[in-house]
């Protein structure tokens, strides 16, 4: 298995758990969590679906898990492995 700093590169992600982040037009950030074996992961084509609302804005898989929390100074998205 290929990690790089804990996330997965490689293409045996069935045992590995998916995040992927959602933005709606308000700004809200969404993350869908994903590992049950058996929802499949629809990923938008670059192209055409990134204008898409519903689509992923960025994804990653993972083989370990992710805790995430918001800096109170800044509000940056922290992303800690566990």
């Amino acid at each position: 298995m290929a990690k790089v700093g804990g996330f997965y590169e490689g293409s045996a992600l069935s045992d590995k758990t998916f995040y992927g982040f959602h933005l709606n037009d308000q700004g809200d950030c969404t993350i869908d969590i994903i590992n049950d074996g058996t929802t499949v992961v629809k990923i938008p084509d670059q192209d055409t679906e990134i204008l898409d609302p519903e689509a992923y804005k960025h994804w990653f898989w993972s083989s370990d898990n992710i805790d995430f929390e918001f800096d109170n100074s800044n509000g940056h998205l922290i992303m800690k492995m566990l």
